[in-house]
């Protein structure tokens, strides 16, 4: 789920990101002061409260932002650049000093870059993502592949043909069992290699058309 809000003062948006355990909840207000950014909250309910708030009262919005734990806020006058790259999902905001905070993951990076350009102006440029920008996603994914991959060739090289399953959930194992017999850790293997070699691919034509990044750049 997510959510934009806009009005004359500002842009908020709330999105999420990840799936089950592992879901994490953010929000982002906008306006010519600066951004707030809260990242990566854990509790839907207390999220979805100040999302509600945030909602019911657009003006209080960036100080309700900046009133939670996590909180991120750069006033207008500290914010070098701003970077989005829509191919890679990379929305990026840079200090005075340089350092680089990122945006979490979601098609809502795009109505966060917009309402940076409506609120903060900038100068608009655009450059090549840079190979790290390519491949850091990628590789990500290729050791993700490597170990879930591992496990499930090794998992079919146990598997055997006059396996009967006992005790808990024997029905599970009895049809994991017969499953990873049939398959075998040689398709198996081919299964893994060929989504790792879709990957890399993908990557490697990535590197070489190499996404454009829009950036906005602003003066001291």
């Amino acid at each position: 789920m997510a959510d934009t809000m806009r009005s004359t003062s500002g842009t908020f948006v709330s999105w999420e990101e990840g799936i089950g355990d592992d879901k994490k909840y953010h929000m982002a207000y906008v306006s010519p002061a600066g951004i707030t950014l809260v990242r990566k909250m854990k509790d839907y309910k207390e999220w979805q409260k100040i999302v509600v708030a945030a909602e019911s009262s657009p003006n209080e919005a960036a100080d309700l932002l900046q009133s939670q734990p996590k909180a991120l806020h750069l006033p207008a006058g500290e914010i070098s650049k701003a970077t989005y790259a829509e191919e890679l999902r990379q929305l990026s905001l840079y200090d005075q000093s340089q350092q680089k905070i990122k945006v979490p993951e979601g098609k809502e990076q795009a109505l966060i870059f917009e309402a940076i350009k409506e609120h903060l102006g900038g100068t608009e440029s655009e450059e090549e993502a840079d190979a790290w920008s390519v491949m850091q996603s990628p590789l990500f994914v290729l050791a993700v592949i490597a170990v879930i991959g591992g496990f499930g060739i090794w998992f079919t090289t146990i598997c055997e043909p006059e396996y009967e399953a006992t005790g808990r959930r024997s029905g599970m194992k009895q049809l994991l069992n017969t499953i990873g017999y049939k398959i075998g850790p040689v398709w198996s293997s081919v299964v893994v290699g060929g989504v790792a070699a879709l990957v890399l691919f993908s990557m490697i034509y990535q590197l070489i058309k190499r996404p454009i990044r829009q950036v906005l750049t602003y003066s001291n």
